[in-house]
């Protein structure tokens, strides 16, 4: 009987005993409650974070052909707020690359920012095209060749050069044309998985840029059945793209651009052309319309874009590149775009700010 007793006792008290063994009570807080008369407090679970925030993603290779076959290579860096993250899209100018952004977009990330820098056509990395070619074509201009299927009998596709020194001009409406729907497609994944609000959009644009940013807000923008992605633009020396795209005429009129879209020119001293693309801009926006309110939405300042070179105990002008006006002390480029779209963040109003479903 005895035994039997013992069994059944150890059968119950050892799983208790293995409890109070492996996890005993802390003393400190017992007492510390007895003490108080108050229960101890409850330790929040920690909140499982995106583990894609302040990470980047380099987008290259076969997976980034524009439609009509061009590589191009961008870097996308994640915010660290999900669906309230602004993203900010970066276009730069004439013989540049995103390699020209890296000071603003360390001052982006550094603030919870999403970016996305690409290299447009024949600049930086995106120096690539597939072109196809009859088979019993033989050429000289291929640099490497891969073999791909699926282009149809008779047709060989070969990876060419395509550099921006032989740019014509149709090619920079390529930009527009077949680059800018491919950095939308990838904002809009990127939206898509909740990782940031696209809705929030401010675009960043350089020369040539400039111009492609106008007409990226411009499409957001042309009707009331639009996307209305872009919130903030800026336009940096702001150049011709085409005389196709007349920019002051797209943003003429358009009472809801007015009354949503902050814009921002920087413009070059003694720079009459962008200085003249700015106001006339800027004018359009706010045709027959004096409210002072809607005024302090457009702004136009001015930065140095050259030097002071001391060689020999001479002195010389040089220009500078954007990637120096960026980090200027005497331009302070990057912080007065930053802190241009950060004011623009915080005046979104709850409407703007809301993250909502793409409307395709």
């Amino acid at each position: 009987m005895f035994t039997q007793f013992c069994k059944r006792f150890s059968v119950v008290l050892l799983p208790i005993v293995l409890l109070m063994f492996l996890f005993p009570a802390s003393p400190l807080l017992s007492q510390d409650a007895e003490k108080s008369g108050e229960r101890p407090a409850v330790k929040e679970k920690n909140k499982k974070e995106s583990p894609k925030k302040g990470r980047t993603q380099d987008l290259e290779g076969e997976m980034f052909l524009t439609q009509d076959k061009v590589r191009l290579a961008a870097t996308y860096y994640y915010g660290n707020a999900d669906k309230e993250t602004v993203p900010v899209l970066l276009l730069h100018g004439d013989k540049g690359s995103r390699q020209d952004f890296t000071p603003l977009i360390k001052l982006l990330t550094n603030n919870g920012y999403a970016v996305l820098a690409a290299d447009l056509r024949g600049h930086g990395k995106s120096t690539q095209r597939i072109e196809l070619i009859p088979t019993q074509v033989e050429t000289q201009i291929v640099t490497k060749q891969q073999n791909f299927s699926g282009f149809g009998r008779g047709l060989k596709p070969k990876i060419v050069d395509y550099l921006a020194e032989e740019f014509q001009p149709e090619d920079y409406v390529g930009m527009a044309k077949f680059d800018l729907p491919l950095l939308r497609e990838i904002l809009e994944r990127v939206h898509v998985e909740g990782m940031v609000n696209l809705y929030r959009l401010a675009v960043v644009g350089v020369g040539r840029g400039a111009a492609l940013a106008a007409y990226w807000t411009a499409q957001d923008w042309k009707d009331k059945d639009s996307d209305r992605f872009t919130k903030t633009l800026v336009m940096i020396a702001p150049a011709e793209l085409d005389p196709r795209f007349d920019m002051p005429k797209v943003f003429a009129n358009n009472k809801w651009m007015r009354t949503h879209l902050a814009v921002l020119f920087a413009i070059p001293n003694n720079d009459p052309l962008s200085q003249g693309i700015a106001e006339k801009i800027r004018n359009a926006l706010l045709e027959k319309n004096a409210d002072e309110t809607l005024e302090a939405n457009f702004e136009i300042v001015h930065y140095p874009a050259t030097k002071t070179v001391k060689k020999d105990n001479n002195e010389s002008k040089t220009e500078m590149t954007i990637t120096e006006i960026f980090t200027s002390s005497e331009a302070k480029l990057g912080s007065t775009v930053f802190h241009f779209i950060d004011k623009r963040k915080k005046a979104f109003t709850e409407k703007e700010a809301r993250w909502s479903k793409l409307k395709y």
